[in-house]
């Protein structure tokens, strides 16, 4: 599910807002490291923007923030409680490979989106 979704921000983010990379990296790592507390399985979206991190649902909000209309419409969310929108985000997390594909490592990406990869 993973894999699928970032195809879909690469395909959809134009202005090439969102570089990416699998939680298990070292460039994860390092980025994540001074800002987080706590390890985070790979059930969690993790968003880095402006040394500023947003986790789960407040993660995919903010995604669609960027990504324009129509997507940024899916910000009324907003307005359910984050207990509530992660909840539902935990629920979809946990069952994500009976809706999507189970890789063992993450998929090389397209030569053509290799610049949005980090590390």
């Amino acid at each position: 599910m993973c894999n699928t979704w970032v195809k879909r921000i690469v395909k959809w983010d134009k202005k090439k807002v969102f570089h990416f990379a699998a939680l298990e990296s070292e460039t994860a790592k390092e980025l994540l490291k001074p800002l987080l507390n706590e390890y985070l399985d790979e059930n969690t979206i993790i968003l880095l923007d402006e040394d500023q991190i947003f986790l789960r649902s407040t993660a995919v909000l903010r995604i669609l923030k960027y990504l324009g209309f129509p997507l940024y419409l899916g910000l009324v969310f907003f307005f359910v409680p984050g207990f509530i929108r992660d909840g539902v985000y935990d629920w979809i997390a946990a069952r994500r490979y009976k809706y999507g594909n189970r890789y063992d490592s993450c998929p090389i990406p397209p030569v053509e989106w290799r610049d949005r990869f980090l590390g």
